[in-house]
């Protein structure tokens, strides 16, 4: 997908002016579904990009820059510094897909991170709010748990399934979204601390028609001196398997 950018000097980033018609019909959707909602003056149709993610959209990085999907490369995510490629993006050499991205979040912190994973479940109009022209909602599987008392914000989405309609580019995709604790996927969180993660989003994504394999998705905040950045990493049908008639078939091919 092709976009045509405004350069904004003074501001060192550029505003995109150009969406798909099937997103930009969406922005006026959710502008009428939020329309009364208290927190209205959130919504913000303005996508801005900042000069230095500028050459991570005109060409693929090197695959060797990639992370591996195993708990010896994501690891590496702990140590201090940076990557060669923080924000881009590649095609792998069995077919999967890798996306980088990094987002610095001055005067925010982990907890309002957490937060914001489970609030934006609570009804459709919230959701739109983290990207006005392409998703539509995120509904959790058990929504009971969103407003259950006692619980912490980490409590209110980890090992929660939320099911969500969203556009990617100019399809509308529809998807679930295991949330699962970094662990799971290998990670040392006793490294976590020291390492100055104050919160973390991971989860495993599937199409929901038909019930396939997707994504894995990786997001770690790590606390910088105005706030946070956020780390993130999606491998794309790094592996593949359908789900149907009450079994899981792999669609893997053969060795």
């Amino acid at each position: 997908m092709k976009y045509q950018v405004f350069d904004m000097d003074r501001a060192h980033k550029n505003l995109i002016t150009f969406f798909p018609v099937a997103t930009q019909r969406q922005l006026a959707i959710n502008r009428e579904q939020i329309r009364g909602k208290p927190y209205e003056r959130y919504f913000d149709d303005e996508l801005w990009v900042h000069d230095a993610v500028m050459p991570a959209l005109r060409a693929p990085i090197d695959p060797a820059h990639a992370l591996q999907l195993t708990p010896l490369s994501l690891n590496t995510l702990l140590d201090p510094g940076y990557h060669a490629a923080e924000t881009g993006y590649c095609e792998l050499a069995d077919g999967s897909g890798y996306t980088s991205s990094l987002v610095p979040f001055p005067g925010c912190t982990g907890d309002m991170l957490k937060w914001w994973f489970w609030w934006h479940a609570v009804e459709p109009a919230r959701y739109t709010l983290w990207y006005p022209h392409n998703h539509i909602r995120a509904v959790p599987r058990d929504p009971e748990i969103l407003t259950r008392p006692g619980l912490s914000d980490e409590a209110r989405f980890l090992g929660t399934t939320h099911d969500v309609d969203e556009y990617i580019g100019p399809e509308c995709l529809p998807i679930s979204i295991e949330f699962i604790h970094p662990a799971a996927l290998g990670m040392d969180t006793s490294r976590f601390q020291e390492a100055g993660i104050v919160a973390h989003a991971c989860a495993r994504v599937r199409l929901r028609k038909p019930n396939l394999s997707a994504c894995t998705m990786l997001h770690l905040a790590r606390r910088t001196e105005d706030g946070f950045e956020l780390r993130s990493r999606y491998f794309i049908a790094h592996h593949t398997d359908l789900r149907v008639f009450g079994r899981t078939l792999s669609l893997e091919p053969f060795a």
